[in-house]
């Protein structure tokens, strides 16, 4: 079997998934082993539920939620990636949909689906500033509190302190800004 080809297992969840929501499954593609399948924002949480819920899809858990900062395109800014896994089927599915670059971008929370996702989404929102909608505790998980920015976006300013150590503690820090 070649790598990029679809398993039949991958093959039954991309046609669930396309009777179900039709266009709004933008497309997908098999890289490194992983079928992605790229679909519209405002479905996120319907799609997930149907992942869930669906007999022929049963992801039971999402293993990973990341985010990823696009800046040269406006139009598709945020990406963020969902991975759901499905132990009874042994297969893992991305699922990855898109947010413009607006002031505040928003999608609606799937923790109340997935329990598991709380902490994934907490952590997209505490580094790319993306809003979760519905999250029941979304506040930040790795910065500290009061931190007002967000830095994993591209945009966020870059700074260096030179560390102290025995060779150079008389000498005022650098910082490189």
């Amino acid at each position: 079997m070649n790598r990029d080809e679809l398993t039949q297992k991958e093959k039954e969840v991309l046609d669930a998934l396309k009777e179900q929501f039709g266009d709004s499954i933008s497309g997908h593609e098999r890289t490194f082993g992983q079928l992605s399948i790229f679909v519209e924002n405002n479905l996120i949480f319907n799609i997930a539920q149907f992942l869930k819920d669906n007999e022929k899809c049963g992801f039971e858990t999402v293993s990973d939620i990341c985010g990823v900062d696009w800046i040269d395109c406006s139009e598709m800014r945020y990406e963020i990636v969902y991975v759901f896994y499905s132990f009874r089927n042994n297969t893992r599915v991305l699922i990855r949909t898109t947010l413009p670059d607006v002031n505040e971008p928003k999608i609606r929370s799937i923790q109340p689906l997935y329990p598991g996702a709380d902490w994934l989404e907490r952590e997209v929102y505490d580094m790319l500033g993306i809003v979760f909608e519905g999250h029941p505790d979304l506040r930040r998980i790795l910065t500290p509190e009061g931190f007002e920015d967000w830095p994993h976006r591209k945009d966020f300013p870059l700074t260096y302190e030179m560390p102290h150590f025995s060779h150079n503690k008389n000498k005022p820090p650098e910082i490189i800004k």
